[in-house]
């Protein structure tokens, strides 16, 4: 089955917190470049720019737990944090400076979040 075109990079869209609920758009997860995380990325349900963010293993807010954890870095092995990402709140970070972003903004990008409804291995599209 071959995927509907998608619109490109919307560089015009204004910079907005905007929570945009689960997306159903296609993001992938691929170990990080140091082993110690996850990398996610696809396209941004708003802006459609390419997002990519990455998540160590063991930190809080990403579903495991203890000092002992955070401290060195230990955390599950990559095939069990699924569960974790889909539950996280991910950001548009597409590093295009959107207008009107404000110069304290945390991410770059157009403002959107979100939640993935899935997320699967190899490299996203």
């Amino acid at each position: 089955m071959t995927e509907p075109p998608r619109p490109g990079h919307d560089f015009t869209a204004v910079y907005a917190e905007d929570e945009l609920g689960p997306t159903a758009l296609p993001f992938t997860r691929r170990a990080s470049a140091d082993g110690h995380g996850i990398v996610v990325e696809g396209n941004c349900p708003r802006c459609h720019g390419r997002t990519a963010t990455e998540y160590h293993h063991g930190l809080p807010g990403t579903g495991t737990k203890g000092l002992l954890t955070w401290l060195t870095g230990a955390g599950p092995e990559p095939g069990n944090d699924t569960a974790d990402l889909t539950r996280e709140v991910h950001f548009c970070e597409c590093g295009h400076p959107h207008p009107n972003l404000p110069a304290d903004a945390a991410f770059v990008g157009c403002g959107a979040s979100w939640r993935l409804t899935a997320l699967s291995s190899g490299n996203a599209t």
